[in-house]
This record gives structure tokens, C-alpha cells and sequence, in this order.
């Protein structure tokens, strides 16, 4: 009796398991940095966005006028950095020396006293004042009709232009009269030590100034001034950046969540405020790959994905292989198996499901 023969077994070359999409990265949270009153969002749920579209805005104007102190501040500092290079001109030398000598003659003045002629100076300003007072009140005294022997309780001012003027000039004379009296007085006086300490300080102040002219900026003085430079735009630098948090901008092309804030609002620090979904880029993971299975499965492998929510069928490659069992089928566990999806222009959205082919040899 002939043998039958032997049946051939075809070897598989693709394996089937159903899954479901699911993100590639992790939904995107933006959220500002500082309390400030919310002026502005430009997107809503499920809207799509280019990188750099700005989604939101709060109030800037405390970061403005930072950035705008912080330039002036550089401005100042590249100023002296510049001036501290160039010696000083014989302008500025001059000048300060003449300031010196200035301040020193009025040192040396408090220092003598009140002199005799500054007394007689003062005594002959004072003369000439109480003079000019009694040429006014005369004067008053015949426009408005007065008589000197007549009580001032009874005099009274007629209602005439001229006597009105009269009376004017007078108040004015009476006002210079007594400053000068006060004049006079003080210039009898001896200088008081908060005038003499003040005058002694600007003689200091004076002298410092003219030295550091004459000796140029030291090595440390430009260390200094190099240190405050930088500072100064490290300041900005902080401003510019601050500014720009003002703004939430769009990393990606992407697809927006949620949208946790509105105008009028005030933003709490830290606290999400828009999140993005990156929908271009879609995995697909397995929900039924059993363990008898995963043996064949390589990274690398092609993969044909069929959803029921789209016609055209997708393709890909497998990422991943997860080492840890999903679950249990029966008495098979299950493995989860990850797909890279190839771009598309259908719209695919996460949790969608379908079934994979994988290619195994």
C-alpha cells in the first residue's frame, strides 16, 4: 500500500490582532508663569494651530516697563564703559578744578565770618528798603487823600484805581523791607557747623572729582564697570524672555484639547490654561496580541492598518515591542505591540480602533 503524502504546512506571513490609536507624544499643557489679567485668547476646543500662532495673552505692561528700565540701565552702563576708555579732556579738567577753587573760597569764607563789608553791604540794602517804604506809604497817602494825623482805625480806601495801585506799592515795600531786615541780620551772624559740614563736604567731593580726572580709571574701577556691563544685560536679556511669557505660543502644529482660561480672567501661575494634541503623529497599539504570537513579531516589520472609521487602508512599521503583559486572553497573556503610522491626510483621531497585519517574514 503506497504512504499518503505528507501534507504541506504553508508558513504564515502575516499575523492579525485588532488595536486602537492612541497619541505618540504626550498632550502639550501651557500654562503662564505669573498672575496677570487675561486680555486675549484666539483659540477654541478642537481647533487647529501652526507653531508660533500666539493662543493667549495676559497684560504686559509690568514686563514692558521692566525691559524698559533694563535698556535704559544698559544704556547707562555702556555710556560710563565708553567714557571710562577715553582720558579726560582739558575741558573737564579745568572745570573741575575750577569747581574746587570755588569750593574752597567758600570755605575759607564761612570759616572767616561775616565780614564788615558784607555788614555794611547788608545794613546799606536794608536802608534802601525802609526808604523806598516810606516813599510808597507818602505816595499812598496822597492818592487815596489820607492825612498822617488821622487814625488808621478811620481811614478807608476809596474805590479809586490809582489809591488801590498806591496801596499795592506799598504791601510790595513793606514785604522787601523786612527781607532785607532779615538779611541784615543774618549776615551778623556766625556760619551755623551744619553750613560749615556742608561746605567741608563739597570741598571733599570737589577735590575726589579733580583726582579722579587727573588719574584716569584704575584696573579694579574697569573690572567694576566691566561687571555691571555684563549685569546689565544679563537684566535684559531676563526682560526680553519675561516679556515673551506674556504670550502663550504654539510649539507645533497641532490640534487644541482644552482651553481653561477667557478674557477678563486672571491667569494663576502654573495652572494649565490650553492643552495640544500633535494628531499628525498617531501610534497604534494592539489590544489582543497573545503570547503565541509575539515570537514572530520583530521591530522593524511592516504593518498594514485597516480602522473602521477610515476607508484607506494606513501603513507603518512596528516601534516597539512592550516587554510587559497587558493582560490575559483566557489562558494566553497578551503583548502589546506598538505601530508607527506613515503621514497621512486622513483625519485620525486617539481611541479610534481597527485591525493590524503585521508582516512576519
Amino acid at each position: 500500500m503506497a504512504p499518503l503524502p505528507t501534507r504541506a504546512v504553508a508558513p504564515r506571513t502575516t499575523i492579525v490582532a485588532e488595536g486602537a490609536l492612541a497619541l505618540a507624544t504626550l498632550p502639550i499643557q501651557l500654562s503662564f508663569d505669573v498672575s496677570a489679567r487675561v486680555v486675549a485668547v484666539n483659540v477654541t476646543p478642537g481647533r487647529r494651530v501652526r507653531a508660533g500662532m500666539v493662543l493667549a495673552e495676559i497684560d504686559d505692561s509690568q514686563f514692558r516697563n521692566a525691559l524698559q528700565q533694563a535698556r535704559e540701565q544698559l544704556a547707562l552702563a555702556e555710556a560710563q564703559a565708553r567714557q571710562s576708555q577715553a582720558p579726560a579732556s582739558q575741558s573737564e579738567l579745568d572745570s573741575a578744578r575750577a569747581a574746587l577753587n570755588a569750593a574752597l573760597a567758600r570755605y575759607e569764607e564761612l570759616k572767616r565770618g561775616p565780614s564788615t563789608t558784607e555788614i555794611e553791604q547788608a545794613l546799606r540794602s536794608w536802608n534802601q528798603a525802609r526808604n523806598q517804604l516810606y516813599a510808597a506809604q507818602i505816595a499812598r497817602d496822597v492818592e487815596c487823600g489820607w492825612s498822617a494825623a488821622r487814625p488808621e482805625s478811620e481811614k478807608i480806601t476809596p474805590r479809586d484805581p490809582d489809591c488801590n495801585y498806591a496801596q499795592h506799592n506799598v504791601a510790595s515795600a513793606e514785604q522787601n523791607e523786612r527781607v532785607a531786615y532779615l538779611r541784615y541780620l543774618d549776615a551778623q551772624q556766625p556760619p551755623s557747623p551744619a553750613r560749615l559740614a556742608q561746605a567741608n563736604a563739597d570741598l571733599v567731593a570737589a577735590r575726589a572729582s579733580l583726582a579722579r580726572l587727573e588719574a584716569g580709571v584704575t584696573e579694579a574701577q574697569q573690572r567694576v564697570l566691566a561687571l555691571q556691563l555684563e549685569q546689565s544685560r544679563v537684566a535684559v536679556a531676563r526682560a526680553e524672555q519675561n516679556l515673551s511669557r506674556a504670550r502663550l505660543v504654539s510649539p507645533c502644529d497641532c490640534t487644541v484639547q482644552s482651553v481653561s482660561i477667557a478674557p477678563g480672567a486672571v491667569a494663576t501661575p502654573g495652572a494649565p490654561a490650553i492643552t495640544l494634541l500633535q494628531l499628525d503623529h498617531m501610534r497604534l497599539r494592539t489590544t489582543n496580541l497573545t503570547e503565541r504570537d509575539i515570537a514572530d513579531v520583530k521591530v522593524g516589520a511592516t504593518a498594514r492598518v485597516r480602522l473602521r472609521a477610515v476607508q484607506t487602508p494606513l501603513t507603518g512599521r512596528v516601534r516597539a515591542i512592550l516587554p510587559q503583559s497587558s493582560g490575559m486572553l483566557g489562558a494566553d497573556a497578551l503583548f502589546t505591540v506598538i505601530v508607527e503610522l506613515n503621514p497621512t491626510n486622513e483625519l485620525l483621531l486617539p481611541g479610534m480602533t481597527g485591525q493590524v497585519e503585521i508582516t512576519v517574514n
